[in-house]
């Protein structure tokens, strides 16, 4: 005499008991490849050339490199991105931003007025200078521009010292 057969039911739940260990470790791994591997939003930095300047700002009598520049920026992704820092390629940041740059998604910020202090100073003094600036978001992930020239201002005397005369 042959076993009954079993309910279709009862095969599929246990199917899913013997499986479900392997979905509890699965699903969790899925979501973060899924994760990994979502775009990250692009931005696109258009720099005016015209008031793009860089000077020598003191603290007591050590310099620091002092850049300040007009920009629009472009976000290019679906989510926001905030700018929390920025400092000029082959420097550190001594000062974050006073106020931070915030960048909806799929939208232009214009003349947007960007100032930052940092060491050491890459520029020759009296000089104009050429370099990138390295801009980070709120998820520290790190966006570049074009390389930019900046504009000498100012003087490389200390403050309250007479001007060098050539």
């Amino acid at each position: 005499m042959p076993a009954p057969s079993p309910d279709p039911g009862t095969i599929k739940q246990i199917i899913e008991i013997l499986l479900k260990p392997f979905s509890l470790i699965a699903h969790p791994i899925a979501e973060r490849i899924g994760n990994r591997l979502k775009r990250k939003p692009k931005l696109y930095f258009n720099i005016h050339p015209v008031g793009s300047v860089w000077c020598y700002a003191w603290n007591g009598a050590k310099p620091m490199m002092q850049v300040r520049f007009d920009a629009d920026i472009t976000n290019d992704g679906n989510e926001a991105v905030l700018l929390l820092d920025g400092y000029v390629k082959g420097t550190k940041a001594k000062m974050p931003f006073m106020r931070k740059i915030q960048i909806p998604p799929t939208t232009t910020i214009t003349d947007e007025i960007i100032a930052m202090f940092v060491e050491p100073i890459v520029g020759e003094g009296g000089e104009d200078f050429t370099g990138k600036i390295v801009f980070v978001d709120q998820l520290k992930r790190k966006h570049y521009t074009d390389k930019t020239t900046f504009t000498w201002e100012g003087t490389t005397d200390p403050p309250g010292s007479s001007p060098k005369t050539p």
